[in-house]
C-alpha cells in the first residue's frame, strides 16, 4: 500500500537533521575524524542501516573534505535550517512565501520581507530521508499527469506540493530558460497551486539590447510582487542583500580562478555546496561568511602550491549538470583515483558585480547578473554559448578529460551533443558520455555511474 507522508514530513526531517549536523560540526576536526574512521560503514553504498545518514555524511566530505572547509559548510547549514523552518512556519506566522524557480535568484523577494522558497529544495534534501524519497515524489507527479520526459527537478516540485511537503505559495517566479520543461511544466505548477506566476522572458543574445530587455523584466517583476504581496519594495534592504551577494560572488569567483592551477587547490564539491546556498539563501550574511572561509582555505593551499588531494592524477572537466543530488561522486573520484573536477557547469561562478549606488543601477546589474547564473549563462541562447564556454574551459583549466552528464531532462544538452563531440574530437579530448538523471536514479544508479567512470579512466590509461 502506498505511503502518504505527513505534511512537511521530509522538510521537517531535513531541517532537524541539518540542525543536528550544525551542532556536530561545531568541532570540525572531531567531525572530520569521525567521518574518516567510520567511512567504511557508509561510503560504498546505501543500505538499511545507513540510509538515514549516508547522504549527509557524503555531503560533508565523508572524511575527505578538510576540517577547515567543514567550518565553512557549517555556516551554510545555518542558512538552510532557517529557510526551511521559516517555510514550515509560514502559515502560522502569516509571512508570504514566494516560490523562486531554481534557475533564478531571489534577492528582490527578500527586499519585500517575504520568504523566498526554492520549490526544488527536496531534490537535494529529500535524500536525507533516504534515496527513495525524491523518486517517490517524482512518481507522484507523473501519476498526476506530469510528463515522464520532464526534468526531474520540476516533477519533484509538483510531487512535493501534491503530497504536502512544500508551503503554499503566495506568488511564483518562473523562467523561460534553460529548457522547454520549465515553460510547460510551470503551467501545470500554476494550475496545481492556484498562485499567480510571473514568467521571466530570457533574451536570446548577450548584448546591451538584450540586457536592457531583461532589465524591463526585472521592473515588471517588482510591480508583480507589489501587486500580489500588497507591499512596497525596501530598497535599503535590497542594497544590504546585494552587498552580501557581491562579496559571496567575489570569493567564489576567486576560488574558480585559483582552480586553474596544477595541482588544483580547490574542489568543485564546495562550489556546488555554495550553489545550493545561493539557491536557498542568497544574500544571507552567513552564506557570505561561508564563501569567505572557503576562499581563505583554498587561497592558503594555492599560495603553498598544494592540491586539494595529496596527488592529483587526473584533471576532469564536468560538462552538463553534476550528479550531486543522490550521490556526491566528486569526492569519491578524488579519494579513489586522485581525479579532481577543476570546473563544472553549475558550481562555476562568473556573475558580474552589482553596482548598488542607486535603485536603477541595482536593477540594471541584477538583470545582467541573472543571465550569467549557472545554466542560464550557457543555455539561454544559441548552442555556441555552450561550446564556446567548453573550449574556453579546456584552454584555461587544462583538463585531461571531459565527463558529460547526460541528464535526461536537459533536452538542450542532448540537442547540442553532436556539436560537443565534434569540438572534443578536434581537441583530441577523451570524453565519457553518460545517459542518466542527476536526481532520479531510476535511470542509472550510483553503482552504474561509478562503474562507468572507473571503466572510462581505465580504458584511457588514467589509472
Amino acid at each position: 500500500m502506498k505511503r502518504h507522508p505527513k505534511p512537511f514530513e521530509y522538510l521537517k526531517w531535513s531541517a532537524n537533521f541539518l540542525t543536528l549536523g550544525y551542532y556536530l560540526t561545531a568541532l570540525p576536526r572531531f567531525s572530520y575524524w569521525g567521518m574518516k574512521l567510520s567511512r567504511p560503514l557508509y561510503e560504498a553504498k546505501e543500505n538499511y542501516l545507513n540510509h538515514m545518514l549516508r547522504w549527509s555524511l557524503l555531503t560533508l566530505g565523508a572524511g575527505v573534505l578538510p576540517p577547515e572547509e567543514i567550518t565553512a559548510y557549517r555556516m551554510g547549514l545555518r542558512a538552510f535550517i532557517d529557510n526551511m523552518k521559516n517555510a514550515i512556519a509560514a502559515e502560522k506566522t502569516g509571512k508570504p512565501v514566494v516560490w523562486v524557480e531554481w534557475i533564478l535568484s531571489s534577492e528582490i523577494v527578500g527586499a519585500f520581507d517575504a520568504l523566498p522558497f526554492n520549490p526544488e529544495t527536496l531534490n537535494v534534501f529529500g535524500n536525507m530521508s533516504g534515496r527513495d524519497v525524491p523518486p517517490m515524489l517524482m512518481e507522484e507527479a507523473e501519476s498526476a499527469g506530469f510528463a515522464t520526459e520532464y526534468c526531474s527537478a520540476i516533477k519533484l516540485t509538483a510531487g512535493a506540493y501534491i503530497l504536502g511537503q512544500s508551503p503554499q505559495p503566495t506568488a511564483i517566479l518562473a523562467g523561460s530558460h534553460p529548457c522547454d520543461t520549465n515553460v510547460s511544466a510551470y503551467q501545470g505548477i500554476a494550475h496545481l497551486t492556484g498562485a499567480p506566476v510571473f514568467y521571466f522572458d530570457a533574451p536570446y543574445w548577450r548584448d546591451e539590447e538584450s540586457f536592457n530587455y531583461y532589465e524591463k523584466n526585472m521592473w515588471d517583476m517588482i510591480a508583480f510582487l507589489e501587486k500580489n504581496l500588497h507591499r512596497k519594495i525596501d530598497w535599503d534592504k535590497l542594497k544590504e542583500i546585494v552587498d552580501n551577494e557581491n562579496k559571496f560572488n567575489f570569493y567564489l569567483h576567486e576560488i574558480c580562478e585559483m582552480m586553474r592551477a596544477t595541482p588544483s587547490p580547490g574542489s568543485m564539491i564546495s562550489l556546488l555546496y555554495a550553489w545550493v546556498v545561493r539557491e536557498l539563501a542568497v544574500g544571507d550574511p552567513r552564506g557570505t561568511d561561508m564563501a569567505r572561509i572557503m576562499y581563505e582555505t583554498v587561497k592558503g593551499r594555492y599560495e603553498k602550491g598544494q592540491g586539494v588531494v595529496k596527488k592529483e592524477n587526473i584533471r576532469v572537466l564536468w560538462w552538463n549538470p553534476p550528479i550531486a543530488f543522490f550521490t556526491y561522486v566528486f569526492k569519491w573520484m578524488e579519494h579513489e583515483f586522485g581525479a579532481v573536477v577543476v570546473k563544472d557547469f553549475i558550481g562555476d561562478v562568473q556573475v558580474p558585480q552589482v553596482d548598488t549606488t542607486s535603485e536603477e543601477t541595482m536593477i540594471h546589474d541584477l538583470a545582467r547578473n541573472h543571465l550569467f547564473l549557472a545554466m542560464a549563462r550557457q543555455c539561454h541562447g544559441p548552442a555556441e554559448f555552450i561550446t564556446q564556454e567548453l573550449e574556453k574551459a579546456i584552454d584555461e583549466y587544462q583538463p585531461d578529460c571531459v565527463i558529460f552528464a547526460g541528464h535526461a531532462g536537459c533536452k538542450h544538452g542532448w540537442g547540442a551533443i553532436g556539436i560537443i563531440k565534434d569540438v572534443l574530437k578536434r581537441r583530441g579530448m577523451p570524453c565519457l558520455f553518460m545517459n542518466m538523471d542527476i536526481m532520479d536514479q531510476r535511470h542509472a544508479t550510483e553503482e552504474d555511474i561509478r562503474r562507468w567512470i572507473t571503466e572510462f579512466f581505465r580504458s584511457n590509461g588514467f589509472v
